[in-house]
């Protein structure tokens, strides 16, 4: 059945032929400046061009009039192999062309990795993380550290394997933590996720963590266990201490370290378990080996998902106030709904208080420099990669905008609209299958 479901999803890779978007408006996402009336050259996977010249003799002509470039879209917290295969290309439907996949089948995200860049597979680019680390393993794509040496020897074998990074989770013990660390510093490997509950966000912070994400996370590392029984207190008790920005926010900022907010994964778990809201129609998309039927939970349960949601949004506007980057991910794996949930996080984002720069910023530019990868993602100039979303509205003046694709460019390979449109239909057909 998973080949049957990969089979469908293969694409023929394009002939190679020159796109120009021509009469375009061109959004620097460093800055928010527009540079209407361009001209952008795709060749080989690349931008070859940007400026008024006329289009190459023979190039796939897109008419950009009245509309706005962009980047692709960045989904910086994902759990690919946990979504399955058929998540990907409505990954690419919904203008995410880069995916960093945290915990998940080296051997299995390999494959689609090498599809994706060949051209075989519909997809976003997807940069490897590999397992879980963490004290003790509660699922197949966590694994468990007990010792220091077990630390740096899972360190040097996934640096062998080729990862982009590393993933933390938050059972770590504070000894293997810091061993861990260390390796991935002298290996080079950027290390993410969460603070572990021996941790203080400082101390990862200052052990070079490149980012902290699901932002609960920070309380427990702020408050070990003197409000494990009553999270609600203890963010409380955070916001009230944070309320000028005092020494976490500014070592943070100080360090260059990212959070990722992922208010998603708090606002699906409200509505989710919510039985009178409605089923989110975009669940289709799910993959069915994944679904889960919905089950009361207790009504004590719900209402801390529901005053939870603020105060992480109050949190998120402070970090960015402060200056600390923020990355835009939504943690998608099981049944959480692939793509669509990205601009559900944009959209909290702007309701946190962001602007829609800094929230265009969060899913383009930050990603990029935080995977170091500036030379390639993260802006439309000449020589980056043609990840590209075409948007009929501006991105800088409503966040809105970025619900409103009318074509997207992954890996240099043109979807128009009906292009995606039909990616859509053929993903909730393999995701029946999967």
């Amino acid at each position: 059945m998973k080949m049957l479901a990969l089979a469908a999803l293969l694409a023929t890779p394009a002939a190679a032929q020159d796109v120009a978007v021509t009469d375009v408006t061109v959004v620097d996402t460093r800055t928010g400046a527009l540079a209407p009336h361009r001209t952008v050259v795709i060749r080989d996977g690349r931008i070859a061009g940007v400026g008024a010249d006329r289009p190459p003799a023979g190039a796939k002509v897109v008419r950009g009039t009245g509309k706005f470039l962009i980047p692709g879209l960045w989904d910086f917290v994902t759990h690919v192999s946990w979504t399955r295969v058929s998540a990907l290309p409505v990954l690419v439907a919904n203008g995410i062309t880069a995916v960093r996949d945290e915990g998940g089948d080296l051997a299995e995200t390999a494959i689609w990795a090498d599809g994706v860049r060949s051209g075989r597979i519909v997809g976003p680019t997807i940069f490897q993380v590999g397992p879980m680390l963490n004290g003790t393993s509660f699922n197949r794509y966590q694994y468990a550290l007990g010792t220091p040496e077990q630390a740096r020897g899972a360190v040097r074998l996934l640096k062998f394997q080729g990862v982009d990074g590393l993933e933390i989770e938050r059972r770590v013990p504070r000894a293997v933590y810091f061993e861990l660390m260390q390796e991935a510093k002298a290996s080079a490997l950027p290390v993410s996720g969460k603070v572990p509950m021996e941790v203080t966000p400082i101390e990862a912070s200052n052990a070079g963590q490149a980012t902290i994400d699901n932002l609960e996370t920070i309380y427990d590392g702020v408050f070990g266990a003197a409000h494990e029984h009553d999270l609600i207190a203890g963010i409380d008790a955070f916001l009230k201490l944070e309320g000028g920005g005092t020494t976490l926010f500014a070592t943070l900022t100080r360090n260059g370290t990212a959070v990722t907010p992922s208010l998603y994964a708090v606002a699906y778990a409200l509505a989710h378990n919510d039985p009178a809201a409605p089923r989110d129609p975009n669940y289709r998309y799910v993959a069915r080996s994944q679904r889960h039927p919905i089950k009361p939970v207790p009504a004590e349960e719900l209402e801390l998902f529901r005053t939870m949601l603020p105060r992480l949004q109050q949190t998120t506007r402070r970090l960015q106030q402060a200056g600390v980057m923020l990355l835009a991910g939504t943690d998608i794996a099981a049944d959480r709904v692939p793509g669509f949930s990205l601009h559900d996080e944009l959209d909290l984002l702007a309701a946190a208080g962001l602007t829609p720069l800094q929230v265009l910023q969060a899913a383009t530019l930050n990603p990029a420099k935080v995977m170091r990868r500036t030379a390639d993602y993260g802006t439309v100039e000449r020589g980056k990669m043609a990840d590209l979303v075409l948007l009929d509205a501006d991105p800088v003046r409503d966040v809105a905008a970025l619900h409103r694709i009318a074509a997207v460019l992954s890996h240099g390979q043109l979807f128009n609209r009906s292009a995606l449109d039909r990616l859509l239909i053929t993903a909730s057909q393999q995701a029946e299958a999967s």
